[in-house]
């Protein structure tokens, strides 16, 4: 087997990659954790996955159901430890964990140190919105997880008994496939992407043999199969996650194509460099793959690409997956970093050095050394920064105008501000929130309509009696606004950096 690189030097981008984890938990631009939080507390209560909806003051015909109970359940316990502190810890594990894969899948991959820190970093820079205290993360750190395992299980599988592999490999499954149901429902799709990667890996590795190939195979995909049908909602989980599409498609952002007005020019770009990472790295692995038998990590790579490769394809229609693509190609663009610093590297130590690398200065910084130095020295100067976003612990801005909003009272608002209100304020009904499973199509374009307006006539303002409003370039609301503050009706009486809050007179 071809031997990873040293373990010499990883320190550096593992605090690199923490901090940025610190970073992303202190400060929290996603909202659904915040419902997600109430959610699991009262799971932990003993209210049941699928109930009538509790937080609104004009709920849809329809039950609530969660998609990621498990996850909502670790944040609700989280959150009776310790409160935000509690918050922070769970959000702050549940990166370093995604993190800490990436590296060491790096690392297996053959990526060194500083060039892995370059690619990886480069990537969730791209994917930013994605690592944030998600369920979606934690799943696919699950899956990351089984393929490094399975990737690792390959030499002793190569001497074990054909039962004891089709036995292991079914425990495995099922266990794996639980778990990452109760986790998230994106597992529907992750478990048949891990048995293709694990169909891979098996290709990969001669040895192996065809009847243990096939016994790993069929075990494995028998325990995927019990798996998922020991998540949550068992056979109807399939409807559940229908349900969660057809009532996000065109008005959650996730759902939308990059292409969607508004949404071109940060994401088309984002989305064509996923698909043009992936395709590198195909081509990069089917030229290798005549050599698996003497690389090993050819066979890792392409199981990876099992799942990316696709979820890159389908970036371009939806901006969901354009995440999904980018955080599983995190390893790999280690990789393709560090063979580009190599080629550096051996230009600037040519005998007789061509171009730019002629210049002394070029060739010193063509080498890993200096880069090293200011790799440290750049972590040291963004460490008190870091600590104050650390600090503010997930605490979401909202926090600073809830005490505004009359007792008990019945709010309109964007979907994101509510989550908070859920979590911090639970005597305030709402009108709308980011389940958009729950709401369904016709209230979620009902509420694109009712914040984008000018009119306070309509039922949701007239229904209202106390509105909370955050400015946001993904959903205008400053023509409700001007509509508000011109409305006699309305008393404007809180605010604070993107934020406004009014009450009925």
């Amino acid at each position: 087997m071809t031997g990873a690189p040293s373990r010499r030097g990883w320190l550096l981008p593992w605090l690199a990659l923490a901090a940025l984890a610190v970073v992303r938990a202190g400060v929290v631009d996603e909202r659904d954790p915040y419902w997600q939080v109430r959610a699991g507390v009262e799971n932990l209560s003993g209210a049941p996955l699928s109930r009538p909806d509790s937080w609104s003051w004009a709920p849809v015909d329809r039950l609530f159901t969660q998609t990621s109970p498990a996850w909502n359940d670790a944040l609700g316990a989280a959150w009776r430890a310790a409160g935000f502190g509690g918050f922070f810890v769970l959000g702050l594990v549940s990166m370093l964990v995604y993190t800490s894969l990436v590296l060491v899948l790096a690392r297996r991959l053959g990526a060194h140190p500083l060039p892995a820190l370059g690619g990886v970093l480069a990537v969730l820079l791209l994917a930013l919105p994605m690592v944030s205290p998600r369920a979606t993360l934690a799943a696919q750190s699950l899956f990351l997880a089984a393929v490094l395992g399975a990737d690792r299980l390959r030499v002793p599988a190569v001497r074990a008994p054909v039962g004891l592999l089709a036995a292991g490999s079914l425990v495995g499954g099922l266990l794996v496939a639980a778990a990452g149901s109760w986790l998230h429902l994106s597992w529907l799709l992750l478990a048949p992407a891990l048995w293709l990667s694990v169909a891979v890996l098996g290709l990969a590795t001669p040895a192996l043999g065809a009847a243990r190939r096939a016994a790993v195979l069929g075990g494995t995909g028998l325990g995927l199969v019990a798996g998922l049908a020991a998540g949550p909602y068992g056979t109807d989980a399939w409807t559940v996650t229908r349900t969660v599409q057809d009532a996000a498609s065109g008005v959650v952002l996730e759902w939308m194509a990059p292409t969607a007005p508004g949404l071109a020019a940060r994401w088309v770009p984002t989305a064509l460099l996923a698909l043009v990472l992936a395709v590198a790295g195909v081509v990069a692995t089917a030229r290798r793959w005549s050599r698996r038998g003497e690389d090993d990590r050819v066979g890792l790579a392409a199981a990876l690409l099992v799942l990316a490769a696709p979820a890159a394809a389908g970036g371009l229609f939806g901006v969901r997956f354009v995440g999904l693509a980018l955080l599983a190609l995190a390893p790999l663009a280690g990789v393709g970093a560090t063979r580009v610093a190599r080629r550096v590297r051996l230009r600037g130590n040519a005998a007789e050095p061509a171009g730019v690398f002629r210049s002394p200065v070029v060739r010193r910084w063509s080498v890993g050394g200096p880069w090293r130095v200011v790799g440290w020295l750049t972590l040291v100067l963004l460490s008190p920064l870091v600590v104050l976003a650390g600090a503010r612990l997930g605490r979401p801005p909202e926090a600073a105008v809830l005490d505004a909003l009359p007792d008990r009272c019945r709010l309109l608002s964007d979907p994101a501000s509510a989550g908070p209100v859920l979590l911090l304020r639970p005597d305030v009904r709402v009108w709308v929130d980011t389940r958009a499973d729950y709401w369904g199509v016709a209230r979620n374009r009902e509420a694109l309509e009712v914040l984008s307006g000018r009119s306070t006539a309509v039922p949701a303002v007239t229904g209202a009696d106390c509105v909370l409003l955050a400015d946001s370039p993904d959903l205008p609301t400053t023509g409700l606004a001007r509509a508000l503050d011109s409305d006699p009706g309305w008393s404007a009486v809180a605010g604070s950096p993107g934020l406004r809050v009014w009450v009925r007179r």
